[in-house]
């Protein structure tokens, strides 16, 4: 299990000195609960103020694994064409520690019996590299590449995004990340660059089927193209809905894209109030990495503000 450890600790180092920056794309299994991770359109979306808090645990067989946490709060505004949102993000992986704040800014239409939402998000990453964990074992102690790297430093970003909605279906399309940093490997610093070759394009839909209270099916997809990556990923997921909304259970596909195997997700959810709803997910890696990696665990909370709008017009998205 050390020897795994070791292993991941060092390629989630080199990730983080030989990409652009940090891992700004990250994965969340319940993309449709945690939305401000994906689209700054998706603020007010639920229609009331609404708090979401995600804990996310990936591959739990290696030591200094990706740990993330997110907060994230919503609401439409008294102007009902407005809504603001705050997202805050910290991640652990390696030798790193990224804390990243978005602030979300959406203007809404209504169209037809929904709504188009158009979001921006402005957004800064503190981070800090303790890359003192990586020295034990090197055959040069004085590297450079350990040694000359700021350990903590700023890296501002901005995205934006377009979300259509209604109570039956919904489809958005992001660019969440619009700047990346490379490593200048002279000055050991890094230089921010806009390049759409680098961004990930995001496509996500979904669709709520049936009426009765006793069951509803809702299947859902998430896309994202990088052309820097050559790579498309895709995440296929289906959720079963039964006992007047109270319990969803579902099931994901998720291609590797540019991450070596595909991902299969168990999930479910507990609406628990009209306000109050728990969600859990486990991602199984596919293939021989498994033994390696083991799974990812997911929890996330929710509690919704103003529940007698809720109740009046529930949201599936």
């Amino acid at each position: 299990m050390r020897k795994f450890g070791i292993i991941g600790l060092f390629i989630l180092a080199l990730t983080s000195l030989n990409g652009f920056g940090q891992e700004k794309d990250v994965f969340f299994s319940q993309y449709w609960v945690n939305g401000l991770a994906l689209n700054p359109a998706y603020a007010g979306s639920r229609e009331v103020f609404t708090l979401t808090t995600l804990y996310q645990k990936k591959w739990t067989g290696v030591d200094g694994s990706p740990v993330n946490y997110t907060f994230s709060a919503h609401t439409p505004m008294k102007n009902e064409k407005v809504a603001l949102g705050l997202f805050i993000m910290n991640q652990s992986y390696g030798v790193t520690s990224n804390t990243q704040v978005h602030f979300d800014y959406a203007y809404r239409f209504n169209v037809g019996n929904g709504k188009l939402s158009l979001g921006l998000k402005g957004a800064v990453s503190f981070i800090k590299e303790d890359l003192a964990k990586l020295m034990d074992g090197l055959d040069d102690p004085t590297d450079p590449v350990f040694s000359a790297v700021d350990e903590n430093y700023i890296q501002p970003d901005f995205g934006f995004g377009a979300y259509f909605y209604n109570p039956k279906y919904f489809i958005g399309f992001s660019i969440p990340n619009m700047m990346n940093y490379r490593l200048d490997t002279v000055s050991y610093k890094y230089a921010p660059t806009v390049s759409p070759e680098l961004y990930s394009y995001t496509l996500t839909a979904g669709i709520i089927i049936g009426k009765s209270k006793v069951f509803k099916w809702r299947p859902s997809f998430l896309l994202v193209y990088n052309m820097g990556y050559e790579s498309i990923r895709y995440d296929i997921n289906s959720n079963f809905i039964f006992f007047n909304d109270f319990l969803w259970v579902g099931a994901s596909y998720r291609s590797g894209g540019h991450y070596p195997s595909p991902v299969l997700v168990g999930n479910i959810e507990l609406h628990l109030s009209k306000q109050f709803m728990l969600g859990y997910s486990y991602d199984y890696n596919m293939g021989s990495i498994n033994n390696a990696l083991n799974g990812t665990h997911e929890i996330v909370l929710r509690y919704e503000f103003g529940f007698t709008v809720n109740a009046s017009d529930p949201r599936y998205f």
